[in-house]
This record gives structure tokens, C-alpha cells and sequence, in this order.
């Protein structure tokens, strides 16, 4: 572990782990697996990790590039870093700490302590702690991040988990003031180019399926196989796809690197879709590969994903300490086509669609506050600014949160 005295100035402040025990409890975790930066312990072994930041100390260059080496050669892959940042600091200032050690490390939970009291922060929300801090240490207070490897936190385990948990929420709700621009984004999405008509459709990482019975429905597909990690997915995907009447729906569940779809003996698919999709995946190039093998010589595909370079989503991460690891891990379009034109499609045509702020603010404000009243209007405002979009190609990346391509792989 690296000596005290070898660590910037910020990260010279020890706090005990004992002092931090409302946080190990919350956290189910023993405190006596823990240990401080300035300790040291075998390699690659740390189950967690308490890093110390004094206060008034932002995330300088050298300040994250000591803490970055000294994490990555102390975490066990699992492995947790704790990082105590003393005093009060704007939104801001976390955000940079979050993307300084970003990628090599992601965090969905953060403690917020005030004196004797804590609270636990999640993309859920605020809760406060029943227990926080001791008397003796009344005087610490501050944000606490917990840290996990990306690749962890994106791993396999971590993402079935939290996508069978979400799995309702994401299929959409029939009624509610946000449904009419969800089903537009998947009708848009999978129907966005000519897709053989007739053909073998598979929408790749499917969720609940909109995207590719949207275009099973439209070009007459004689078979839509889809597959998602979750197996709650893949059986609320199938139930959709059965209810709208789609020709052959076969599900499976697994990974787009390893993609279940074709299992041997089956023929590669006419059509690809995969929305929303590669942000997920903690290895793109794998993740790519896995695509390529699903599509036929001469067959197309449509791609889809956030949008790295628009307004909304460089504030999102220039002034939100927490945020999806997706939104962190997406890929620009522009580095998309030239992955895939380097593996052999021909680029046919793209759009950005879900203009960028104010527009999702205003959205949740219209269903959370207002009931709905101007869910008409801004979904006109997405769908006139998308087919503007579409019809000049791919420019105005920055006012648009997704985008969407169409291929044609080579024969």
C-alpha cells in the first residue's frame, strides 16, 4: 500500500473505520474487513477500501491519479472503495470526484453525514439512517461514496439483478401520461429503416420487446427471436410479443458478447435491432463482435443508444454526483459506425431523436405535477424535431439525447 507521506496532501487525513460503522451496517458489510489507504495489505485483496479526503480539498489531476493507482492495486475485484470527502461541497465538485475515478470505478451509493445524522442516497432517492454517527466523532462531516470496479458493477450478476427488478417498470404502463412517448421511441426506433419484409427478425437485448414487435408487425417477419440477460425480461418480452400477435416469438436469455441467438445449427437473421443496448456492455468491442455474428451476409441492422455528446447528458454528468453507469459508459454514434464499418457494414442512414434539455425535465414535471396536460405537445415537439432529423442524416448530435443508425452488412 502506498506510505503516507507518498500521498497528496488531500489524502493524507486517516479516519478510523470504527468511525464509519452506521455506514457498514447500512452497507451489510463487517467492519473488520476494512482498511485505510495509508495500511498495508496484500495486493489485489482489499474487500473494502477507506480513502480520507481533508476538507476544502477538490479532485486535482494528482490528488485522482494517486487515488486511481492506489485503489486498482489494493481492490479485490469485488472490492469496495470507501471515500470519506470532509465538509460540505456543491453538486459539482462530487460529480468531478465520481468522474475523476470513472472508469475504472463506479458508484450507485453515496452516505451524506451532518453531524450525528446520516443518509443514504441512491438513483432511488434519500432515505435517512435510523443510526449515524458516534458521539466522539460528532465533529466529521461529509459525503461518503462507495465505489465498486466498473467492470463489477456492470458485471453479469449485478445487471440480471437490477433488470429483473426493473423489468415491470421498464415494459411501460398503459395509461400512464409517459406511455404514448415510450411506444413512440420503440416504434421508431424499430422501424426506422426498410427491414427485409418476410424476413427472420432478432432484436438484440430485447427488454420488453417493443422495438422488435414493432418491426415484426410492420415487415411481416416470419419468426422474431429476441433474447435480454433477464429472465424477466425475456417473459414479459414474449407475453408482448404473443398478445400482438407475432408470428414465432422465441426468447432466450444471455449476454450480447455471447449472444444465445444463433445457437448452432441456426442461420444467422435478415434483420437486427438492438435499442438502448451497448451502453450496458462493459467491453463494446466484445459486446459488437457478438452483434456481428448475428446478422447475414446482405442483412441489415438498425442501432440504437443514448447519446454521449448531447446538452443534457455532458450537464447530467458535469452536475449529478450520482448517475446509470450507462450514461457513463455510452459510446458516441460516430465511434459506433466506425466499429461496425471497420467489421464490414455499410453505413445507410441516422437520426437523433428525445430532444436534449429542457425537454426530459419538462416531461417528468408533465407527468409527476401536471397530470398528463402536455404530454401531446412535447411528444409533437420530439417527433417533428426527429424526422427533421432524419431527413438532413446524422448532424445535431448535441440536441438530441439517443440516435439511430441503419446497416447493411457486406456480402
Amino acid at each position: 500500500m502506498t506510505a503516507t507521506k507518498a500521498l497528496p496532501e488531500p489524502l493524507r487525513g486517516i479516519i478510523e473505520p470504527e468511525e464509519l460503522d452506521f455506514l457498514f451496517d447500512d452497507f451489510g458489510v463487517d467492519v473488520s474487513s476494512a482498511r485505510t489507504l495509508h495500511e498495508p495489505g496484500p495486493a489485489g485483496e482489499a474487500a473494502v477500501l477507506i480513502a480520507h479526503v481533508q476538507p476544502g480539498q477538490g479532485a486535482a489531476p494528482a490528488t485522482i491519479q494517486a487515488l486511481n493507482a492506489a485503489a486498482d492495486a489494493a481492490l479485490a475485484p469485488d472490492g469496495a472503495l470507501v471515500l470519506y470527502i470532509e465538509g460540505r461541497h456543491p453538486e459539482e465538485r462530487l460529480a468531478a470526484w465520481r468522474n475523476g475515478l470513472w472508469p475504472l470505478l463506479h458508484t450507485g451509493l453515496i452516505y451524506e453525514v451532518r453531524k450525528l445524522e446520516a443518509s443514504r442516497r441512491t438513483l432511488s432517492g434519500l432515505t435517512t439512517l435510523e443510526k449515524g454517527p458516534k458521539k466522539a466523532h460528532k465533529a466529521r462531516s461529509g459525503t461518503i461514496f462507495v465505489f465498486r470496479r466498473r467492470v463489477h458493477a456492470m458485471g453479469p450478476d449485478a445487471t440480471i439483478e437490477k433488470f429483473d427488478a426493473n423489468a415491470p417498470g421498464w415494459n411501460g404502463e398503459p395509461g400512464k401520461a409517459s406511455y404514448p412517448h415510450f411506444r413512440w421511441m420503440r416504434r421508431l426506433v424499430g422501424c426506422f429503416d426498410e427491414l427485409p419484409r418476410g424476413g427472420r427478425l432478432l432484436d438484440f437485448g430485447c427488454g420488453a420487446g417493443w422495438c422488435g414487435i414493432e418491426a415484426a408487425k410492420r415487415f411481416g417477419a416470419t419468426e422474431l427471436a429476441f433474447f435480454d440477460p433477464s429472465p424477466e425480461m425475456v417473459k414479459i418480452a414474449d407475453a408482448n410479443a404473443r398478445q400482438e400477435g407475432v408470428a414465432n416469438p422465441v426468447g432466450r436469455t444471455g449476454f450480447g458478447d455471447v449472444p444465445p441467438f444463433p445457437a448452432e445449427g441456426e442461420a444467422p437473421y435478415d434483420g437486427v435491432i438492438s435499442s438502448g443496448v451497448i451502453s450496458f456492455a462493459p467491453d463494446a468491442d466484445a459486446w459488437i463482435e457478438g452483434l456481428v455474428g448475428t446478422v447475414k451476409p446482405g442483412g441489415a441492422l438498425i442501432i440504437g443508444d443514448i447519446q454521449l455528446a448531447s446538452k443534457g447528458m455532458q450537464r447530467r454528468r458535469a452536475n449529478k454526483p450520482l448517475l446509470p453507469a450507462r450514461e457513463l459508459n455510452a459510446l458516441s454514434d460516430e465511434d459506433v459506425r466506425r466499429r461496425l464499418e471497420a467489421r464490414g457494414f455499410t453505413f445507410k442512414k441516422g437520426g437523433g431523436y428525445q430532444l436534449t434539455r429542457p425537454f426530459p425535465e419538462a416531461m417528468h414535471v408533465n407527468e409527476t405535477k401536471l397530470g398528463g396536460v402536455l404530454t401531446r405537445p412535447l411528444l409533437w415537439s420530439n417527433q417533428l424535431a426527429a424526422a427533421s432529423n432524419r431527413a438532413v442524416g446524422i448532424p445535431g448530435r448535441a440536441r438530441f439525447d439517443s440516435w439511430v443508425m441503419s446497416f447493411v452488412r457486406e456480402g
